[in-house]
Formats: C-alpha cells, structure tokens, sequence
C-alpha cells in the first residue's frame, strides 16, 4: 500500500513533509533548500557548494572528525547533494538512533562552526576534485556542454566552481551566504520511514530552528540558445577515443509539453532498443553506447545525446547523430514506438514510487518546484494520454533543429578539421581541457 506524504508548516514558515512506513527500521532524512548555485554571485561560482561542505565540517564546539565519528556511532550516513535550483543534506539512521542524529544534523545546519581551518580544507579538496575531474572524459564533457550551450546564464555556471572561483572563497563570503539562504521560509524538511508525523513535528521544533526568513525573491530568467550550430572541441591529447554531447534547449517541468517530450525522448534515445541506440550502436557500432537525455528544472533545462565513438569515427557518429535528430523533429514518432514508449514509462514507473524514500523524494521535489500537488501521482494518467499527434508537436515546439551545441572531447588537431565542416557549423572553438 502506497501511503500519502503529510505536509506541515511549522510556524516559522519551514515545511516538513513525513511519509511513515515500518517496512524496515530505517528513517531517510533530508534537508534542502529551495536556492542553489543560480545563486552564486557572477565570478563566485561554487560559493554555494563550499558553504554546504562547510556546514559538513563541523557545529560550534564539535570538529570534523567528531562528527565523522558521532555519525559512525549512530549507524548513520550524511551526504551532501548541490544542484543548480537546490541544495540538499540527506541522511539514513536506524529508527532507534533517529533523535540524537537529527539532533546533530540540526548542530551542522543552525549552529555551523565555518571555521577557516575547516574552510580551507574544504578548499584544497574541491581544487583536488577539479584537477581530477580532468581525467574524466564524460564529466570534462558534461562541465563545458553546459557551459558553451547556456553561455552567460546562471545554468552554465559550474555548481563545483572554478580553480579561480574557488581560490577566492572567504570565511566572510560564506558566512552571508549562509545568512542569506539558511533561513526557515527557505527549507524543506522530509522524514520517510519507520516515523509519524507527530514525531517528526516535534523532532523539527525541537533541534531545527533556522533564523526567521524566506528565500531570496531574485528569480533566473528563461535561457536562450546561441543562433546557429555550433561546436566546442575540449583538446586533450593522445585520445583515441572521444566523448561527445550534441543537444539544444528542451522543456522545463511545469511546461504543458513536457511528458510528450519525455514520450518522445524515451522512443529516441532512452531505452536500449531505442532508434539512436539501434542505429549508432547495434547496426553501425560506431559507440558502445548511445543515449538522449531530457533534463528538468524550474526553467528550460538541456535536451542532449551522448555518444562515445573512436576519434576516426567522431564525425561519422555526429553526421548520424544529426540526421537522425534531424528526422525525428521533421517527420516524428512511429504508432509502433509510441505505444513502446508508454508501455515502458508505464511499468518502469512501479521502480520509482516502491520505497518510502523514493515517495519522499517526490514530494520534496513537487515542493521545491512548487508544483501541482498531483504532479507525481498524475503521472500514469499523463503518460497514457499522450498521443502521435502531442508528442510530434512537442518535438517541433520544443527541440530546435537550426539552434545546436555540440561539445567533443578528443584531440583538437585530429579533429577539428573535420568537425569544421559539417554542415551548417558556423564556429568552431576549442578549449583546452585543463580549464577547469
């Protein structure tokens, strides 16, 4: 039996969202923010993240490492989400040991040390995961896609930060971030699990006492794509191997088109016997893989392709890529792949809503986008009224086939002759892949 998420506000204006069930003696716990990186100052990029981490480092009068160890003692885990729209704190504990965990989680996020010791730490170790994120050829790809496709808009800021941005990173900074964001109007707090409601009201009251205040009225503005197909070569030498991301501008959460786009996504490029993946991978097998992806947010988030071909086959792959792109936006889905497509976001839907947790996850997100309360449970019923007709006229509407990113992690001189002419690419730049 699938139980309904309960919904509070305390009187400060947090809201508390409790789905019970005593499946196991497990409670999930999560705290997030209804702000995230869009809200890192221009030229401050990762502000948001190095506070959060911060936050991870210790309370007044507890250092780091006994955190770490009352954390261990309580048979519990703590990790740190950041996203560009919210920020979130997420953790899981044996029922028993709920009220001394919350309690510390409650420490960490309203009476924070931010020490600059702990500061510091906490900058060396995001400089080290930048250094290192240059050896992961699908992520350098992901970071500078976003970058090139949404340019100067707060989506293409990088959530982690930049060598430079993080370098510059003070105690003061963080401290009027922190004061600014971590504010009771601008928190969700969610409990699912071995807990009732009741409990979970009086944990909040008790050890989760933000300052008064509600989130920040600045709002991020609708992207816009750069005119023109485009192309970004991020040079990294001696690749034999390249990772490449072609996409443009797709839909946002609340828009009227957005699950005949996740229709028609699913029938391009999200299964395993979808056209993109049967045509680059299972007849042509110019990539191991091959996928689309429709991302969602407040606002136009990225549809994108992913491949991963032999530099000698990269545009080959891109050509292939481009035209099957191409015929899906002029021409459509088939009858055939429709009733495909439904019949698996159908059944595979079960896998989202089994645990208590992931119903919590859920309902923080309809809270955090504020979305219609039957956002979710909706779903099915949205899903099986989508016909040929909405989702063709979602491909059109929503997925340009003149406005193109496509980024190329590979060997700048071993390509970008040929990436350079094709057809209709009106630039071509190239980065070299230690910017980070």
């Amino acid at each position: 039996m699938i139980n309904r998420t309960e919904r509070f506000v305390t009187p400060s204006g947090t809201v508390l969202l409790v789905e019970e069930s005593h499946a196991l003696p497990l409670v999930h716990i999560g705290v997030s923010l209804r702000t995230g990186s869009v809200h890192d100052p221009r030229g401050a990029e990762g502000l948001f993240r190095t506070t959060a981490r911060l936050l991870r480092m210790g309370s007044r009068g507890r250092s780091a490492g006994e955190v770490e160890e009352r954390i261990d003692a309580l048979g519990a885990q703590l990790s740190i989400g950041c996203a560009p729209s919210y920020i979130h704190f997420g953790g899981v504990v044996v029922a028993s040991n709920l009220e001394p965990f919350f309690a510390l989680v409650g420490q960490l996020l309203t009476a924070p040390a931010l020490r600059n010791q702990d500061l510091a730490r906490v900058r060396r170790e995001t400089l080290a995961e930048l250094s290192s994120l240059c050896d992961d050829d699908r992520s350098l790809a992901a970071r500078h896609f976003r970058a090139f496709a949404f340019g100067k808009h707060p989506y293409g800021r990088p959530v982690m930060g930049t060598t430079a941005s993080v370098s510059r990173v003070t105690r003061q900074a963080v401290l009027s971030h922190y004061e600014k964001h971590f504010v009771a109007g601008n928190v969700v707090v969610g409990m699912a699990g071995a807990v009732d409601s009741e409990r979970a009201q009086e944990l909040v009251a008790k050890h989760l006492r933000f300052a008064p205040g509600q989130p920040p009225a600045e709002s991020v503005a609708a992207p816009r794509m750069p005119k023109g197909r485009r192309v970004l070569i991020v040079d990294k030498p001696e690749r034999t191997q390249t990772q490449i991301l072609i996409g443009t501008l797709g839909t946002q959460v609340d828009d009227p088109d957005h699950t005949a786009l996740q229709v028609a996504n699913t029938i391009f490029g999200g299964l395993f016997t979808a056209r993109l993946t049967h045509e680059v991978r299972s007849k042509r097998g110019l990539s191991y893989g091959a996928s689309s992806s429709l991302g969602h947010d407040r606002v136009r988030e990225l549809w994108s392709m992913w491949t991963f071909p032999a530099a000698k086959e990269a545009r080959a792959c891109i050509d292939l890529q481009l035209g099957l792109f191409d015929t899906l936006v002029k021409d459509g889905v088939k009858p055939s792949e429709l009733r495909i497509a439904k019949s698996f976001l159908t059944k595979s839907h079960a896998f989202e809503i089994d645990t208590a947790a992931k119903r919590l996850d859920q309902a923080v997100e309809t809270e955090i986008f504020e979305l219609p309360a039957d956002y979710h449970s909706g779903f099915l019923a949205r899903v099986a009224a989508v016909t040929r007709g909405d989702a063709n006229a979602a491909l059109k509407k929503r997925l340009s086939r003149r406005n193109q990113t496509i980024v190329v992690v590979a060997t700048a001189k071993e390509v970008r002759k040929q990436l350079a002419a094709i057809p209709k690419v009106h630039e071509v730049q190239v980065v070299p892949f230690s910017r980070v």
